[in-house]
């Protein structure tokens, strides 16, 4: 899908502006631990690194070593980036890690996910009924929100 195609905008790449703004509680980067690899550009060379000095985001970073079917292994590391009173949500969200790594991925955690790293309701339903059309809870779940906006 193209942004075109989309009724927001993806925080994807702008999720520095976005946490300074106000209007993103968490943003999470991931990438596999290899030679030569830049945490700049896991990234995507956004500078979080004075505002973290300056007490105004928080960093968490984590490893996560994960097994091939090959009988080799990955490590993956994650830099999350919080709002001050917000590091809650890096708990909620290593949680989520742990059951994408077990299979347990499904649409409840992808709302889950959407909600975590900032995004609406709106957002979240636009992106569900576009990942998972025929899940019939991801319509129910949309079905009742339209409900709820038709009342507002």
């Amino acid at each position: 899908m193209n942004d075109k195609e989309r009724l927001y905008v993806l925080h994807t790449n702008r999720e520095l502006e976005m946490m300074l703004a106000g209007n993103k509680p968490l943003a999470v980067f991931a990438h596999e631990k290899v030679d030569g690899f830049e945490k700049s550009d896991a990234l995507a060379n956004q500078d979080f690194a004075p505002y973290v000095a300056a007490g105004a985001l928080s960093e968490h970073v984590r490893t996560r070593t994960i097994s091939l079917a090959n009988g080799g292994v990955v490590d993956i590391d994650y830099w999350f980036y919080s709002l001050k009173g917000e590091e809650w949500r890096v708990e909620a969200y290593w949680l989520l890690i742990d059951f994408l790594h077990h299979r347990g991925w499904c649409p409840q955690f992808e709302w889950l996910q959407g909600k975590l790293l900032g995004y609406t309701d709106q957002e979240n339903t636009q992106h569900l009924l576009r990942t998972y059309p025929a899940d019939l809870w991801v319509a129910e779940i949309c079905k009742s929100q339209d409900a709820g906006s038709a009342e507002a």
